[in-house]
């Protein structure tokens, strides 16, 4: 019987974003979002959680310097010193944290297994982090 275990690996990244819902007028946004809806930026903490078997011989759950490739070429790589908003991923959708943590499942459970990946979670700050782990959960 092998033990199962969960191995999270921290990122950072750093990138602007505002809050604006498309087709609202600028009152209705400023009224929603307030001081939001003016171009910004975050330091931003991604840490991505691989729940699985430990394998017998390495004793991992998974290689992390395999892990830190595929989320610096899928998320990091894209996401660094970009503007969240003018991402195509974020066309219908307002760049908050909580999209932000959806969009990075969504662009690592492919890579990693949906199964795999347990966790995202997305730190905009010391005090504020929002977890998402995948449709349904």
């Amino acid at each position: 019987m092998s033990s199962v275990a969960y191995s999270t690996r921290r990122f950072t990244f750093s990138a602007a974003h505002r809050y604006r819902v498309e087709g609202w007028t600028d009152e209705q946004n400023e009224r929603a979002f307030g001081r939001l809806t003016v171009p910004h930026g975050h330091n931003y903490t991604l840490d991505v959680t691989i729940r699985g078997a430990l394998d017998e011989q390495t004793g991992m759950v998974i290689d992390l310097g395999e892990l830190k490739r595929v989320v610096g070429e899928t998320v990091i790589d894209r996401f660094d010193h970009a503007d969240l908003c003018a991402d195509p991923l974020f066309a219908n959708r307002v760049a908050t944290t909580e999209n932000i943590a959806i969009v990075a499942w969504e662009l690592l459970a492919p890579k990693l297994g949906p199964d795999r990946l347990w966790r995202v979670r997305v730190w905009e700050d010391p005090t504020l982090y929002v977890e998402y782990g995948g449709p349904g959960r």
